[in-house]
């Protein structure tokens, strides 16, 4: 409902819900594959429900050559959600029929329900300010108030711009703006962090095969995990810094963006002793800072009735530190012998794990090597490698002619480290290309364990150079050495590569019916068929097998990593738009 009092007036009162529902249904016979072969029989109901409700004033004043905005609002934000699951396994009879009755005993069957309750309220203003046509400046500041946290959290922002076009008659360019933009933004904690939880479903096990709390009637117990009542959210301010311009009649556009940001009291899971009772405690226990530079553009090549050619690009150079842990050097952010971790003085995700030994005590310094002429394992971890790139870039070109329009997206990747464990353990195996190598020796050679292996021996292996002469790597350095890549007592410098990839990211082709004749005789406006392919093609550096964009851990700080991970797709889409 918008009121408007007088016409440089209006009231907007607006509310709206959605909800959803979903319920899921898992049936697998005895002699399924896997962990579900004795049968599994499992559903899921879900619901979610989200309101919002906002409260919005708008005041436009114009005095002369300044144009005034006035903005005030509120908002409430409000989420619901449980999910109730059940879980039946070890089924006592071969059949198809979904019922409870396949297995009645209480360690084959587990209940499980879920809740989240989240709430926000916003207040917000935004003044908007215009002079002369050529300054523009907005000055916001938002108070919002939420579950998650304590105390309410106020976030101001100001930005300026200034329109230079006209100071500059009778050049090329055509449009000119320099921008200036200071603020402050939150992400808030997870919902439910304040008190300690109980939790089940828990395991125990020194080593292996773990003893499931559901296969003796089922339990809970105090999490693990320590609440946090002094939770506060996690807050970025940044200053930027920028420049748009076209030339040439618009044909030529061209930004550039010079930004630098600190986040503090960033939000993570921070390990705990043993003998405080719990395991991890989330909490704001972290300081980062981030540098960077963005460039982007595009260049009208052709612009004629019924076919058009343009160009665009972008290019971007982000350089980030951990400044501060509080009070301590390095968080894991996984699991692994090669782990992702923020450590002070590093990137954020920096790999990390036992390397080789150098004399200046760096993963790139120059290797200390037994007397037989292979590294030595360093005794700590060590900085491995950072899976930050130094850039990344793309360029793209979009041509029409008639009712064809083609589109392709090439985008380059430039630097950073990534850990191929999968790769790494089945050289422990014997299972790659690089184990699988014969070689016939034109001199005596020395392998892992100290044999001589004499001239003239065909093996199966390779020869290289650590720095004090040729050695073989045969069974030895791969299986039982410190090159094979799995257990902990490894080098796995070895085993970070570069993870410059070039690669097609989209190409399409579409058709367009839209002719006069073609709407008469359908009584539609349009008709469009699109066919899409992605990620067509690419080309790493180093990586064998496995695509950078892949992580381990999923969308998460730590990166880098491939442990079997299930690889990147290319997707094949074919599209058709109908317009009335």
């Amino acid at each position: 409902m918008t009121i408007t009092p007088d016409q440089n007036t209006s009231v907007v009162i607006r509310a709206g819900i959605d909800a959803w529902g979903d319920d899921r249904s898992w049936f697998y016979p005895i002699n399924s594959s896997g962990s579900r072969n004795p049968g599994v029989f499992a559903e899921d109901a879900l619901t979610n429900r989200e309101s919002n409700y906002d409260f919005i004033v708008r005041r436009n004043m114009d005095l002369g050559s300044i144009s005034l905005n006035v903005t005030a609002g509120y908002n409430l934000w409000d989420r619901a959600y449980n999910r109730t699951s059940f879980n039946i396994s070890s089924f006592l009879v071969n059949t198809d029929k979904q019922t409870v009755n396949v297995n009645t005993a209480a360690e084959a069957s587990t209940v499980d329900n879920s809740k989240l309750f989240i709430r926000s309220g916003r207040t917000y203003g935004l003044l908007t300010l215009s002079a002369m046509d050529n300054l523009f400046v907005n000055v916001s500041g938002v108070s919002e108030e939420h579950s998650t946290i304590s105390d309410p959290y106020f976030y101001p922002a100001v930005d300026m711009a200034y329109q230079f076009t006209d100071m500059l008659g009778g050049t090329p360019l055509s449009f000119g703006k320099l921008r200036v933009a200071w603020g402050q933004v939150g992400v808030r904690p997870s919902a439910h962090r304040f008190e300690t939880l109980a939790e089940s479903g828990f395991s125990y096990s020194s080593y292996s095969d773990p003893l499931d709390v559901s296969l003796f009637g089922g339990g809970y117990r105090v999490d693990d995990d320590k609440g946090n009542p002094e939770l506060k959210p996690e807050l970025k301010t940044e200053t930027e810094f920028g420049m748009d311009l076209r030339l040439f009649d618009d044909r030529l556009a061209l930004g550039f963006t010079s930004y630098s940001n600190l986040v503090t009291d960033m939000l993570i899971n921070v390990s705990k002793s043993p003998s405080t009772g719990y395991d991890t405690q989330y909490m704001n226990a972290a300081e980062m800072e981030n540098k960077g530079l963005e460039l982007d553009g595009s260049y009208l090549l052709m612009s004629d009735p019924g076919k058009t050619l343009d160009l665009y690009f972008n290019w971007a150079k982000n350089e980030n530190e951990v400044k501060n842990l509080a009070g301590t050097e390095m968080i894991a952010l996984g699991t692994g012998s090669v782990n992702s971790v923020a450590i002070v003085g590093h990137p954020l995700g920096a790999l990390y794990g036992t390397g080789s030994q150098t004399e200046d005590g760096t993963v790139d310094g120059k290797l200390i090597l037994n007397e037989n002429g292979f590294p030595q394992i360093t005794s700590l971890p060590i900085v491995l490698g950072n899976p930050n790139p130094d850039w990344r870039g793309s360029l793209g070109i979009n041509a029409s002619f008639k009712g064809f329009n083609f589109n392709m997206l090439f985008e380059h990747s430039q630097g950073g480290d990534y850990s191929p464990r999968t790769q790494w353990v089945l050289r422990r195996f014997g299972t790659t290309d690089e184990t699988a190598n014969r070689v016939t020796l034109d001199k005596d050679l020395t392998n892992y364990d100290g044999d001589v292996i004499t001239s003239g021996t065909v093996v199966r292996g390779n020869i290289h150079d650590f720095g004090g002469g040729d050695v073989l790597l045969d069974e030895t350095w791969y299986r039982h050495g410190i090159g094979g890549g799995f257990g902990d007592n490894q080098a796995y410098n070895f085993a970070v590569k570069d993870a410059t990839f070039s690669r097609i990211r989209e190409l399409s082709l579409s058709y367009t019916f839209t002719s006069p004749a073609f709407r008469d005789m359908t009584k539609l406006s349009s008709i469009t068929f699109r066919a899409t392919g992605r990620n067509l093609w690419a080309k790493y550096k180093e990586l064998v097998g496995i695509d950078p964009a892949t992580n381990q851990a999923g969308v998460a700080n730590g990166f880098g990593l491939d442990y079997f991970t299930n690889p990147s797709t290319k997707s094949y889409l074919f599209t058709v738009s109908v317009n009335f």
